[in-house]
C-alpha cells in the first residue's frame, strides 16, 4: 500500500474526500503530524543526487 499526501483546496475538500473514500482510500486525519515527523527524521546536510539514489536502489535490489 502506498502512502500519499495531497493538498486539496478547502472548497473542494469534502468532494475529494468523498471520491477517495468511494475508491477505498483511507484518509488519515493527522497526516500533517506524520509528514512533520518524517521531515524531522531526515538529517540536515547534503542531499543525495538522483544518480546516487538510483545507485543505492540498484545495490539493494541486487542483494535480494
Amino acid at each position: 500500500m502506498e502512502r500519499l499526501m495531497i493538498q486539496v483546496p478547502d472548497k473542494k475538500s469534502k468532494l475529494v474526500k468523498s471520491l477517495l473514500k468511494e475508491l477505498g482510500v483511507v484518509i488519515e486525519p493527522n497526516s500533517f503530524d506524520l509528514s512533520t515527523e518524517l521531515n524531522n527524521m531526515v538529517n540536515d546536510g547534503d542531499k543525495p543526487g538522483m544518480d546516487e539514489i538510483v545507485a543505492e536502489i540498484r545495490a539493494v535490489r541486487s542483494k535480494s
